[in-house]
């Protein structure tokens, strides 16, 4: 157990040394400050993950996927503690979003990893010789990654 004043000894050396005061009084402000952002009380990962609206009656963190949710869960008194007390917190899952609209299925993402054209010319070479239909389609679509610029 950590005790939550100090020993006589220390507080006599804190109040005779005017640097360590200074310190110990800013200490004491910052520890009573409320975070600005709740969302800091989640690890970087998770943060950049979670909106958090404040409805009505509750809190609503916003996630896309139920596997963030799941993450979030195991935060989620952390989180709790964070936030005004009073209202609840529900997570919602929103579901993916694209940039440009509603996805596409069978399209590849617009954004993300690309090829060279030689990596591509070699993928499609391979395609051609592999007997394996589905692992020739694949790797044809992998060669469609190649940069058009």
């Amino acid at each position: 157990m950590s005790k939550k004043t100090l020993p006589d000894e220390l507080q006599g050396l804190i109040r005779a040394t005017p640097g360590l005061a200074r310190l110990a009084r800013a200490a004491r402000a910052q520890g009573a400050a409320p975070a600005e952002d709740p969302l800091e009380c989640l690890p970087p990962a998770l943060r950049d993950r979670v909106r958090l609206v404040e409805d009505e009656r509750r809190w609503l963190a916003l996630v896309e996927t139920s596997a963030t949710a799941q993450l979030l869960r195991f935060h989620l008194p952390r989180l709790q503690r964070a936030l005004p007390p009073g209202n609840g917190l529900k997570i919602v899952v929103t579901g993916k979003r694209e940039v440009g609209g509603a996805a596409t299925p069978g399209k590849a993402p617009a954004s993300g990893p690309t090829l060279d054209a030689q990596s591509a010319s070699h993928l499609r070479q391979a395609a051609d010789y592999i007997e394996d239909p589905d692992l020739a389609a694949a790797l044809r679509r992998l060669a469609g990654r190649a940069d058009r610029g």
